[in-house]
């Protein structure tokens, strides 16, 4: 009798009551936003109860591999070698190293935890003075643009680092659900623990690749990005992948670096000798608007700071005629 009552009431459960239930149960559920880095397919979000511990993991459909959250943020980048310690560690000298490609170092460097830890005790801060706005100006500038398509949405906090921007927009109240992500497992680890430390919970940490996220198409509201684009391998790929998953009319919000005399001189690719990516205004205007944005606009700030808003197209009304 117990068990066709459970059943009766997964049927009747209004939406929000029938997946606390399931959860309740140990069932699983269909993430609405995460997707599998193999496949693309959504993954079904698990929840283990062992005594006081509750452990969260994303499984793919029909028993596929399962992701598991390490206690920080879940691992959805596709399946590959990770670099050795020794790599980490060399990670900090420059591009001139042999086995440090050019365009992976920016990359790798935040990959390092001494990196993490001094991101925002001044690293993050010395950008300020290169025409970046403040974490708190920034944030306010963000939170402007997106609130047209907020609406208690789901927001990314792309290349999230420590987790600056990350914790602002889970304050906020605006959103639904917030999302953190960044390839470095470093950088994730730190933003956990300073949510921690502010006595905040601790959102969805989710370490992937932005030129494969494992993310759904049309899933997400808006996306942030601070000063990322310039450590991206692949912007071009990254900034198309960021405009497949933002719903129609969904707003992303990005800063980076302008002008190759900030950090050397701009060389073949446009990349620095130490790998970094420097971009022009107009290089950016034209790579958000091949990856299909609308409504792009690029600004200066300071001497080597570049704004950037744009948004996924709204598909156009259809023809009274």
């Amino acid at each position: 009798m117990l068990a066709l009552a459970l059943v009766a009431v997964t049927v009747v459960a209004p939406p929000a009551a029938k997946e606390r239930l399931i959860a309740a149960l140990g069932g699983a559920l269909r993430d609405p936003v995460l997707a599998s880095p193999r496949t693309g397919a959504p993954l079904f979000r698990e929840r283990t109860v062992l005594g006081r511990t509750v452990q969260l993991a994303y499984r793919e459909e029909d028993g596929g591999r399962l992701y598991r959250d390490n206690g920080a943020y879940v691992d959805l980048t596709p399946p590959g070698p990770d670099p050795t310690p020794d790599e980490l560690l060399n990670s900090l000298m420059t591009a001139a190293a042999a086995f440090v490609q050019p365009a992976q170092f920016g990359q790798s460097l935040f990959r390092n935890p001494a990196v993490s830890w001094a991101y925002e005790r001044g690293w993050r801060q010395n950008f300020n003075a290169n025409g970046f706005p403040g974490i708190d100006q920034e944030f306010e500038e963000v939170q402007a643009f997106f609130a047209p398509v907020a609406q208690r949405g789901v927001v990314l906090d792309m290349s999230c680092g420590s987790g600056l921007m990350t914790r602002r927009l889970a304050a906020s109240g605006a959103y639904r659900r917030v999302i953190g992500a960044d390839y470095s497992e470093s950088m994730l680890a730190e933003t956990a623990r300073r949510f921690r430390e502010e006595g905040m919970a601790v959102p969805d940490l989710v370490r992937c690749d932005v030129a494969a996220l494992p993310v759904q198409s049309a899933s997400l509201n808006a996306v942030h990005a601070g000063a990322a684009l310039h450590c991206w391998p692949d912007a071009e790929r990254g900034v198309g992948e960021i405009r497949r998953v933002l719903k129609p009319g969904g707003a992303f919000f990005a800063t980076t670096f302008l002008t190759a005399a900030l950090i050397g001189t701009r060389r073949a690719g446009g990349r620095t000798g130490a790998g970094f990516r420097v971009f022009e205004l107009d290089e950016l205007r034209g790579m958000l608007r091949d990856a299909g944005f609308v409504d792009v606009d690029v600004r200066q700030a300071g001497r080597a700071c570049a704004i950037c808003r744009a948004r996924a197209p709204t598909p156009a009304a259809p023809s009274s005629e």
